[in-house]
């Protein structure tokens, strides 16, 4: 069960400095999609959660993907993705265990406070869905088309080893 962390959680960009949570939400929202780079599972949401993301762009928040493991093995799962968005790395997992985080792939979204307002584990289109539709309200933002006729079937995802 995921839950809300420490604000002065460190979130590690793959470029520029650790910052506390709350410091990364000082202004924005911040909406995270997070993924193991070591599973098949996660690859298969790279390009629907990356569909989702560049849909915020301009958006008052931040879409991110927070991947865990290093940074090269981040970069390489990733690719041209961890460079057009913002990538955090989590590669001792100390994010991931500040959540409670049970499974990836997984969408986060917090708020200003930083509380978190939104949650799911594996890929449940309907459940990413009603995640993004409260992040574009609440931004006065369009919202993603979800699930798409390219997106993957529904799928549990896999357990996070802590």
């Amino acid at each position: 069960m995921t839950i809300s962390p420490d604000p002065n959680i460190s979130l590690n960009p793959l470029e520029g400095s650790s910052r506390s949570l709350s410091e990364w939400v000082t202004t924005f929202h911040l909406l995270l999609v997070v993924i193991d780079p070591y599973t098949h599972e996660s690859s298969w949401i790279v390009e629907t959660a990356g569909r989702i993301l560049r849909s915020f762009k301009g958006a008052d928040c931040r879409g991110a993907w927070m991947v865990l493991g290093n940074e090269d093995h981040s970069k390489e799962f990733l690719g041209p993705w961890s460079s057009e968005i913002l990538t955090f790395v989590d590669p001792d997992l100390s994010f991931a265990r500040g959540m409670q985080l049970e499974k990836t792939p997984a969408l986060l979204h917090f708020d200003q406070s930083p509380k978190l307002v939104g949650s799911a584990e594996g890929w449940n289109p309907y459940e990413w869905k009603d995640i993004v539709n409260n992040l574009a309200d609440a931004m006065s933002w369009s919202k993603p088309l979800l699930p798409d006729s390219e997106d993957p079937s529904p799928y549990g995802g896999v357990p996070i080893t802590l």
